[in-house]
């Protein structure tokens, strides 16, 4: 039975009206009268062209009706596998533009990156090594690095220790200063 969305009913009289003048579809099962009401695919190839059935033979039309039929299991996969991408083909994008840079404007301006990008990777190391030196495995807070660096610093102390800890002392110190400009 078919029905349009749009058409607004003031009574139940106007309703049955119109269902009367509808067109009615029948189950298209053999020797069944009733009323077609569930539409179900008429084959594989054809998913948008339909058959109507009634609840019953919908029912058993369904149970009966299988997409994969008659293929292998490895077609059976690769169909699925194309469901991630809706079946549309895909391709890797690849940009093959090229500028031909006569005047090198664009080294002149690479060098000056490069050189920005050295700071930022040397500044980056500094920090990571700093954390190395104090036995940090990240940095939170102030009062926790501070913590740490009286820890080492007591342990490291060249009164109580021989020769070599004056250099660890040094090293303390400079990680110590610049984590704590990092902190500020």
């Amino acid at each position: 039975m078919f029905k349009s969305k749009n058409i607004k009913f003031y009574s139940d009289n106007e309703k049955a009206e119109f269902d009367e003048l509808q067109l009615t579809k029948y189950c298209e099962w053999p020797n069944c009268q009733e009323k077609g009401e569930y539409k179900a695919p008429t084959s594989r190839e054809q998913l948008r062209k339909f058959k109507f059935f009634c609840l019953k033979h919908v029912k058993e039309y369904n149970k009966a009706w299988d997409y994969f039929k008659g293929r292998t299991s490895d077609e059976i996969y690769r169909e699925v596998s194309k469901d991630a991408y809706w079946h549309r083909k895909t391709n890797k994008r690849i940009n093959k533009f090229k500028i031909e840079d006569k005047f090198n404007i664009f080294e002149e301006n690479s060098r000056f990156t490069n050189t920005r990008n050295d700071k930022f990777k040397t500044r980056n190391n500094l920090f990571v090594s700093s954390l190395k030196v104090l036995k940090l495995e990240n940095l939170s807070s102030e009062i926790q690095l501070k913590k740490q660096y009286k820890k080492m610093v007591k342990k490291f102390h060249p009164d109580l220790n021989d020769s070599e800890s004056n250099e660890k002392i040094i090293e303390l110190n400079e990680a110590y200063s610049v984590l704590k400009k990092f902190l500020k």
